[in-house]
């Protein structure tokens, strides 16, 4: 994708939980665990989404972020080669802030092993030498909510998956639900459409939401 491409997806990301079409029961979900997280004064349980691309896993990562008027840090597992590359992103993370790694299942083993500790304890271990002389210095990590994103959860080892809190999972979305999204896009745009021509876009969007975001653009650049 062109940088003009990336600044037309994002400008049409829905920013909060209530501008978000679709995806009903995962909305509900997480509406419920925001809420109670902010009556307590507590970050929320840690999340983990999957589903296909395209349906909108890194957007509610911002939503979430957003909701709690947190900071958002965003990397992504096969960026993270090293236990050192996630012990440097964890210490400077600062107190309720949301950590949003894409791909998870990609993530580095000595990295995920990493991750257990801080998703628990808010603990991270960072071995300095090598040899019968290393030692493993303790490190404290601010309280922070780990938003996990990916695409192949049957690839998650078990101990991974039974850390977080809350698991859902981002199902396609139906033509009408579509609709509604290519309706939003369109007005954001400034892109004159009907709503046959919405219809009709959508039956072609294989459910994913920026499959029809892009041939909105498409149709437009034609029109």
């Amino acid at each position: 994708a062109t940088a003009e491409e990336r600044d037309a997806e994002a400008s049409v990301r829905p920013r909060r939980l209530a501008e978000l079409i679709g995806q009903h029961r995962v909305r509900e979900q997480v509406d419920l665990l925001l809420r109670s997280a902010v009556m307590r004064g507590r970050p929320p349980d840690h999340i983990l989404l999957s589903g296909s691309p395209g349906l909108g896993k890194t957007t509610l990562a911002m939503i979430i972020s957003a909701e709690l008027g947190a900071g958002l840090r965003l990397t992504s597992g096969p960026a993270i080669e090293r236990a050192g590359d996630l012990a440097a992103v964890l210490t400077s993370l600062t107190r309720g802030d949301v950590l949003f790694i894409d791909e998870i299942h990609r993530i580095a083993r000595p990295a995920e092993e990493l991750l257990y500790s801080a998703m628990e304890d808010f603990r991270v271990d960072v071995v300095v030498g090598k040899g019968p002389g290393a030692t493993a210095i303790p490190l404290d990590v601010e309280p922070f909510t780990l938003v996990g994103a990916t695409t192949r959860a049957g690839l998650l080892t078990g101990p991974m998956r039974d850390r977080f809190g809350f698991v859902g999972h981002l199902d396609f979305y139906e033509p009408s639900e579509l609709e509604q999204v290519l309706l939003r896009s369109a007005r954001i745009l400034g892109v004159p459409i009907t709503e046959d021509g919405a219809a009709e876009i959508a039956r072609r969007s294989r459910g994913t939401p920026r499959i029809a975001n892009r041939l909105l653009r498409r149709v437009r650049d034609y029109a």
